[in-house]
């Protein structure tokens, strides 16, 4: 258990249905979640101080591989161990491949199957250095300390996305703080139009609809919220309207205390439809949890002796600004870890 109390700005949402729906009308009808609900809330997700999560993906369909890519473009499935952490100092996510089958497409269109090999990709941030490794192998492996190519760290985590947890990047701009709050739970409860559909002592159901940005079309997604399980998202489901036709769905299942007061699901199970057939079912669960504890030896990473690192905490500002309008690396200069420069970084 740290010591002092630290309050990270947690947030809970769900990442790939919010950030779909447009439409960001700041009136709350009759209906709309009471503010006793949102505060209780608030207070629960505050209780996190840290965390680390180790977790076992796993995807499956009723489809073969070459199949669901004729039918979606989906070239692989998931078959990976993911491990993500972060205290008010510190990030890290790290998503482990398996070896695993990779539809390839040919110049005719069809698809055949190739075996990639297994490869990590590891995203860290600590003591306001950053160190991203992008591909497999000692290739396009980055340092930076002024510039951090991704919004949002922690919510790339494939679990903490499908429960709707997660942590704001320590980085994060003003702006992008702000415009996480319309995609995000329980802020966007106060910013758009969230009804309330049922409560009993155990949970409630809350809904918003919107458009799909890309097509217009009419959605509308639904989360059952236990007060049980310390305000834990216990399912979510996207719907096209106004047919009600079922495109997405997220179970929570197996809660456990981690910590006094603080549950976490144990299994998630993650689905996607088409035209009422299922396509892909992602398995997620928890092999590991840490809460409110030490976890700076969970959160350490250095590139390996012999590692290519693209060094970026050299940069001025103008140059970080050029770099992320065009992607230009001209500026940064290149070293090995191990050599006679990788010491000045450190």
């Amino acid at each position: 258990m740290l010591l002092n109390y630290i309050r990270i700005p947690l947030i809970f949402c769900c990442a790939c249905s919010l950030l779909l729906l447009s439409g960001q009308g700041t009136a709350r009808g009759a209906d709309a979640v009471p503010e006793r609900l949102i505060k209780a809330w608030e207070a629960s997700r505050n209780r996190f101080q840290s965390l680390y999560l180790k977790i076992r993906n796993d995807t499956t369909s009723p489809y073969e591989l070459t199949e669901l890519a004729r039918m979606t473009g989906r070239v692989s499935f998931v078959k990976a161990t993911e491990i993500v952490a972060f205290d008010a100092e510190r990030q890290i996510k790290r998503f482990q491949w398996d070896e695993q089958e990779h539809a390839k497409k040919d110049e005719q269109g069809n698809y055949t199957l190739e075996t990639i090999r297994s490869h990590e990709w590891v995203t860290a941030t600590e003591g306001g250095l950053n160190r991203n490794v992008p591909l497999p192998g000692n290739v396009g492996m980055q340092y930076g300390k002024n510039y951090y190519p991704f919004r949002n760290l922690v919510q790339r985590s494939t679990y903490m996305r499908a429960i709707a947890l997660y942590v704001e990047d320590p980085l994060a701009s003003p702006e992008d703080i702000s415009n996480a709050k319309w995609s995000s739970l329980p802020e966007a409860l106060k910013l758009r139009d969230f009804q309330l559909l049922k409560e009993d002592a155990d949970e409630f159901v809350i809904s918003w609809t919107g458009k799909i940005p890309a097509s217009g079309k009419p959605a509308r997604q639904v989360f059952t919220i236990s007060k049980k399980y310390g305000f834990r998202v216990k399912s979510e489901k996207f719907y096209l309207m106004p047919q009600e036709q079922l495109i997405s769905s997220c179970e929570c299942r197996d809660f456990r205390e981690a910590a006094k007061d603080i549950w976490l699901p144990y299994e998630v199970k993650e689905q996607f439809f088409r035209d009422d057939r299922l396509l892909t079912r992602t398995t997620m669960k928890v092999l590991d949890a840490k809460v409110n504890q030490d976890i700076s030896r969970d959160t350490h990473f250095e590139f390996a002796p012999g590692t290519q690192v693209t060094d970026l905490s050299q940069m001025t500002s103008a140059q970080v600004k050029d770099l992320k309008e065009t992607r230009n690396l001209g500026y940064a200069r290149e070293f090995t870890v191990g050599g006679k420069k990788s010491g000045e970084l450190k």
